[in-house]
């Protein structure tokens, strides 16, 4: 959006471009739910009723594609994951744990803060049901607020909002139980971490467990990903992967057995809702190989689609590689702090060579 809450005639080509690519269904980028939860300037806003006929046109370009896409809007709060030179949102979390990798320090919240926030939620949910949509996602994944919460690492409150995992999902609880007093059935997805990739997180082994409880508080569907700022600190050898932002986002995917990340997680668990992966799908056979093993019923891409929005329909359609041509740089996310989502690839040589080859060296004067 602009600073102003307006979207913009490039944001929505984005969307219309995705739809008329392929995609089945689109997960919109987070939304945030609070003016204080605001993660930069440009965020897309969805916590003033000002805001539905904004977000509205996405969904109009949505329904004019030749497709028959859904989308979703996913909705976040930036939580402790907040910028040093964010003036606007407010840097808080479940306790006051300090980021290795952030200047700004957080503050533990209130119940009664805690619960003004899931007010923003619920009424967020609302909003987004009349803007049109055909569901909603909560972000809680990669550390911002709700990851917080969820994770015993960023969690250590000792109320009815910290502890132990039926404690630690109560924020879950509180925002899905008030939100259906309003939207009845509208599908509420969430997207949540295996692992949080630092000591003392979530982790595969504790995984099982949280999601269980969590698809218990009435879900219509699962997203499992990965990370939160805090793991970049740590080295390659420890995390098993190299640390470049967004950790979620993995580069150096240059081998069969590097892709699909989150896949052997995601295998472990045994649902009755919708389960969906992200994190580094590049082949199609690989994918193919993956849905029909029959535990996974969605998969999810970010980078490939800023690469190609047409992707699935060339994947469908048989023609080209069967490999996706993103590179997995991260080159795009680290631009798009002050610059439109595109893939550099498809930018001048020079400025290509240029940030290929710099970000894994300068994204830690960058991100702090």
């Amino acid at each position: 959006m602009t600073e102003e809450g307006k979207v913009t005639p490039e944001f929505l080509k984005l969307y219309s471009d995705l739809a008329n690519g392929g995609a089945g269904a689109i997960i919109t980028g987070h939304m945030t739910v609070g003016r204080e939860g605001k993660g930069h300037a440009r965020q897309t806003c969805i916590y003033d009723d000002s805001y539905i006929a904004e977000i509205a046109k996405i969904v109009d370009v949505v329904r004019s594609s030749e497709s028959d896409c859904k989308i979703f809007a996913q909705l976040s709060y930036a939580g402790r994951q907040v910028f040093h030179d964010n003036k606007i949102a407010e840097c808080v979390g479940p306790s006051e744990i300090p980021s290795p990798i952030l200047k700004k320090k957080s503050k533990a919240l209130s119940v009664d803060e805690i619960k003004i926030i899931i007010n923003c939620y619920s009424d967020a949910i609302v909003r987004v049901k009349k803007a049109g949509f055909d569901g909603v996602q909560l972000h809680g994944a990669h550390g911002y607020l709700l990851s917080s919460f969820l994770s015993p690492y960023t969690n250590r409150r000792n109320d009815r909002y910290g502890g132990s995992i039926k404690k630690r999902i109560t924020i879950l609880r509180e925002i899905i139980a008030k939100a259906r007093e309003s939207v009845d059935d509208f599908p509420i997805l969430i997207k949540m971490n295996s692992s949080d990739h630092v000591e003392g997180g979530i982790d595969d082994e504790t995984f099982p467990e949280l999601v269980k409880q969590v698809e218990a508080l009435g879900f219509d569907a699962i997203e499992v990903s990965g990370g939160m700022w805090d793991c970049l600190v740590r080295s390659e050898k420890e995390l098993g992967f190299f640390p470049l932002p967004i950790p979620e986002s993995r580069t150096r995917i240059n081998t069969l057995e590097k892709q699909s990340y989150y896949v052997p997680a995601a295998e472990k668990l045994t649902l009755d809702i919708p389960l969906i992966v992200v994190g580094g799908h590049r082949n199609v056979e690989s994918l193919e190989d993956i849905i029909g093993r029959g535990n996974i019923d969605f998969l999810s891409l970010s980078r490939p689609l800023i690469s190609e929005p047409d992707l699935p329909n060339r994947w469908l359609e048989g023609t080209g590689s069967e490999m996706a041509d993103c590179v997995s740089c991260n080159s795009c996310l680290l631009e798009v702090k002050s610059k439109p989502l595109k893939c550099i690839l498809k930018q001048n040589r020079l400025k290509q060579k240029i940030l290929k080859n710099l970000v894994p060296h300068i994204w830690k004067l960058i991100v702090k």
